[in-house]
């Protein structure tokens, strides 16, 4: 990281450290009238100290190639915190759904979402619900985030358009992936379905729309060629964080499997004919050692590097459009990216594959192998 021309090692610390300790100042602001404090959504482990830890260093990895040239410190300092903001509110409430909402709830606290990060949720109500004072902190948190992306671009920003268009897509996903569970769900998706559809929950685009606007900000008006270079890196992001989803999904299979989930493993199993819609049926220890036998795990890897490996072209056409940003950081950002979703699995799993398949995340994409059987859904990604 300290190779390239943005990332040089002390200043992007002090720019985390600054995003972490500025979105601890806002949780410490939390209206407790209409709000659960951070303390209260620390105890009920809806909240975790890693989810913003985590979400300050993931941001710098976009926010200080795209920014430090054009809109310099302070501008990605204040990007990196709406993304810190942003990424705590979603994770935060994906747990209040999948621990105190029934579907209807979890699907209407989205539309809220939506609501507050695109700043139309005017007020939050005092209340002593629960389950409504955990929601609302995860409003306030997505409200922090537009007000600081919002600020000082007006309702023509060709950026805070793309913002506003990626988070509607986005919630819609978040909505679709609902359906996964086997039981609530009318029928059984396809792995089609999932790559093209509820895939769409990825937060690669909002996550890279964000420093957009602090961009758009810095530069006061784009070009055409800054403009398309923009487009060619939220594509990249799309495609990347998209590929990280199905590491995740590898991850958590064995929860999922609890949970009755069916992620992108069991349903790439399914249409490969490794599996059977009998064998979903199975008790979770079984289907788990099925999918295992089966290789369908090695199979659900090499889709997420065939979804993963088509942000690197999008990224090559960019670097000639547009020399204020630093394409090479955001290039290695992506590999950091793929090992840390990665890592789950090789926790895990601490096996020789979990290892090498980590591994591989820094070395040079074409040391990548996909199999025809997988490069076969290419046509859906």
């Amino acid at each position: 990281m300290n190779r390239f021309r943005t990332t040089k090692f002390p200043k992007s610390l002090a720019l985390i450290k600054f995003a972490i300790e500025r979105f601890k100042q806002q949780l410490a602001e939390l209206d407790t009238d209409t709000c659960l404090t951070q303390e209260e959504l620390c105890l009920s482990g809806l909240m975790k100290k890693k989810h913003y830890y985590y979400g300050a260093y993931l941001s710098a990895l976009t926010s200080i190639p795209i920014l430090s040239i054009s809109a310099g410190d302070h501008q990605t300092l204040l990007s990196m915190a709406a993304k810190t903001a942003a990424i705590t509110s979603i994770k935060v409430l994906d747990n209040i759904n999948d621990k105190l909402s029934t579907k209807d709830e979890a699907i209407l606290s989205q539309w809220k979402h939506l609501e507050a990060f695109a700043g139309r949720l005017t007020h939050l109500d005092p209340t002593e619900d629960y389950l409504k004072k955990a929601e609302n902190s995860c409003m306030s948190m997505a409200q922090w985030t537009y007000n600081l992306v919002s600020r000082g671009l007006d309702n023509k920003s060709e950026t805070l358009k793309i913002y506003m268009k990626d988070f509607k897509d986005y919630i819609e996903g978040q909505i679709r992936s609902m359906d996964e569970k086997a039981h609530g769900a009318t029928s059984l998706p396809t792995i089609q379905d999932y790559i093209q559809k509820i895939n769409e929950k990825s937060v690669g685009k909002i996550w890279v729309d964000i420093d957009f606007c602090f961009f758009e900000k810095g530069r006061g008006t784009l070009n055409n060629d800054e403009l398309r270079s923009l487009q060619y890196i939220r594509r990249a992001a799309d495609y990347f964080f998209k590929g990280c989803n199905i590491y995740d999904d590898i991850a958590d299979l064995e929860e999922d499997l609890k949970l009755g989930i069916l992620s992108s493993v069991p349903l790439l199993a399914l249409d490969m004919g490794k599996i059977d819609e009998q064998d979903l049926e199975r008790d979770e220890v079984d289907l788990m050692n099925i999918l295992r036998r089966c290789g369908a795990v090695d199979d659900a890897v090499h889709l997420g590097d065939l979804i993963f490996l088509q942000g690197i072209r999008p990224l090559q056409d960019a670097r000639l459009l547009n020399d204020k940003i630093d394409i090479e950081a955001i290039t290695f950002g992506a590999k950091v990216l793929r090992m840390f979703a990665i890592r789950k699995w090789l926790l895990k799993e601490r096996s020789f594959n979990s290892l090498s398949n980590t591994a591989v995340s820094i070395a040079d994409p074409k040391l990548y192998r996909i199999p025809e059987t997988i490069l076969q859904y290419a046509v859906y990604t």
